[in-house]
């Protein structure tokens, strides 16, 4: 989106425009959800989300958003995460505190939204160069990855050898690696 359609996005929001806030939310709610999956598991991340677009839309009026809208998202989203892992904190034994612990300190490290944006630059990269593969790769590779199945699992499901899916997922790894080398 370029700068000016998103500063009038922000202005209708700001305003009270409630197509602002669906465009918003249609627009950013799930790179926002897999943002929070970097740090809390998915359901709780999804509810997380909600929760800050509701608090946004909310308070916007004694609060309007005066920034780059991603960047206050990110960082909206990043705080309401650090806060609920700290009240996990509070409530969990020793052995999960320190889990926990380990989870905000990565959170901690997502600070700079420019960091956050160059970073969905290149995801969206990677993206667009796994689409080019070929389509028996491709699936194969997005099993594997998007959806985390062992190489037996796709096999099955896809009545391949688990050595020719083992083969997709290295040919589509080594075309990628040659891509962004």
């Amino acid at each position: 989106m370029e700068k000016k359609s998103e500063h009038e996005l922000v202005e209708r929001f700001n305003s009270g425009e409630m197509g602002a806030f669906r465009e918003i939310y249609r627009k950013y709610a799930t790179l926002m959800q897999a943002f929070a999956s970097k740090f809390i598991d998915r359901i709780t991340a999804e509810d997380m989300v909600q929760d800050v677009f509701m608090r946004i839309w909310v308070s916007r009026e004694t609060s309007p958003i005066n920034e780059s809208l991603q960047a206050y998202l990110f960082r909206a989203v990043r705080n309401r995460c650090i806060n609920h892992l700290e009240h996990l904190k509070v409530k969990s034994s020793y052995e999960a505190q320190a889990v926990i612990d380990l989870q905000i300190r990565e959170a901690g490290f997502f600070h700079s939204p420019e960091h956050l944006l160059i970073q969905q630059e290149q995801l969206e990269q990677v993206r667009r160069e796994i689409d080019k593969l070929p389509e028996k790769s491709r699936r194969v590779f997005l099993m594997a990855y998007d959806d985390d199945m062992k190489a037996a699992d796709i096999a099955e499901k896809l009545q391949l050898s688990v050595r020719t899916v083992e083969t997709q997922i290295y040919k589509a790894l080594k075309t990628l690696r040659t891509v962004f080398e």
